[in-house]
């Protein structure tokens, strides 16, 4: 017992004959003061990391992730206060005259179609509103796949596969993955509806400059919805690769239901300065609130029941996002279904993503 007071003395003694030696009063001032700044923001730091390792424990890490360690120093450097900061500048208003030049730049520098806005550009009092534009309704014809899907968003194909066993963690993207039962608050193999179905999923990556409301990928029928309160990582490719856990953590809303072929699953993923998600059909929903504990931190999940489901037919509008960000589909097929796309493909709402032959 005694053993580690004489230890920490001993301690204390070398380091005061190493500073001694190194004559630290000779050291210039303004030096010292770096070095005792830098060790006190190392120490807190240090503290702060352990903490946050500790509390995703305790709560018994309902995320799954594998290295609270990594996800502590990106929450460092993408934390949601940014996000907040980030949409209140898109949310100011913009003097009229302003605002076509304005949106006129945007798109040059994205490479929008800016004839297929709904509206006169003038209209948009905030870029919030005109990253959310409507399109006319001839912009996107919705393709006819009696047994498939089309896609619900103007995106970039990340990840598309089968999930096979219960409790599984799929890939972001190539090396890194997440838990498919933190992503959505179930296992969709165990809550299968035809056990000779299988259970697929894909990733649709939005960029910024992409149309940002999203629509139903088939006639389903809306049975739940659920939020999860959670951090606002950066949806990089780059980034997908080397982190795991991103989808796990981040703030996203799961509406789950039926679709001809068994459950349905559409998620809604957040991403950094992307933390508004809303739905046409539920205006009370409010995502990236200030008071909000992310759930792998210890929140709770809201949850809402539609009691009288919430009925959509292939196209019909779904929500967005106030900027871009991730859909993820995860539903029942049958083996014989077949993707119409590829990783890597850029796809546009109402194009084919896959059908059951």
């Amino acid at each position: 017992q005694a053993f580690f007071p004489s230890f920490l003395v001993a301690l204390v003694v070398a380091a005061m004959n190493f500073l001694r030696r190194l004559r630290w009063s000779e050291v210039p001032k303004r030096k010292r003061q770096t070095t005792y700044v830098g060790l006190f923001i190392t120490s807190v730091t240090w503290t702060c990391q352990n903490k946050f390792k500790e509390c995703v424990e305790v709560v018994g890490n309902p995320a799954d992730i594998t290295s609270p360690i990594t996800h502590f120093w990106v929450r460092l450097a993408f934390g949601r206060m940014r996000s907040r900061w980030y949409g209140s500048f898109t949310e100011a208003y913009l003097p009229v005259a302003l605002r076509a030049p304005l949106y006129q730049l945007y798109g040059w520098r994205h490479g929008l179609n800016l004839d297929e806005v709904r509206y006169p550009l003038d209209s948009f009092q905030n870029f919030n509103d005109f990253f959310s534009r409507q399109l006319r309704d001839d912009a996107r014809p919705i393709a006819n796949v009696p047994r498939g899907l089309v896609s619900p968003a103007d995106a970039k194909v990340l990840n598309l596969g089968t999930i096979t066993s219960r409790g599984a963690r799929i890939d972001q993207i190539k090396g890194a993955s997440y838990s498919i039962n933190s992503f959505l608050g179930q296992d969709p193999v165990e809550t299968r509806m035809d056990e000779a179905s299988s259970v697929h999923f894909v990733v649709l990556w939005l960029p910024n400059g992409a149309y940002h409301r999203t629509h139903a990928p088939c006639e389903v029928t809306f049975m739940q919805g659920r939020h999860f309160a959670g951090e606002l990582f950066p949806m990089w490719p780059a980034l997908l690769t080397r982190v795991s856990d991103i989808f796990a953590v981040n703030e996203r809303v799961v509406l789950s239901g039926q679709w001809a072929l068994g459950q349905m699953h559409f998620v809604a993923v957040g991403a950094q300065c992307i933390g508004s998600i809303f739905l046409d059909f539920d205006a009370k929903l409010k995502t990236n609130r200030l008071r909000d504990i992310a759930v792998h931190c210890g929140g709770d999940v809201s949850s809402k029941l539609f009691p009288d489901g919430v009925s959509l037919e292939a196209g019909e509008p779904v929500g967005g996002f106030r900027l871009g960000s991730t859909v993820v589909l995860v539903f029942d097929a049958p083996s014989s279904f077949q993707w119409r796309t590829a990783v890597g493909d850029t796809i546009q709402v109402g194009q084919p993503l896959g059908e059951a032959m």
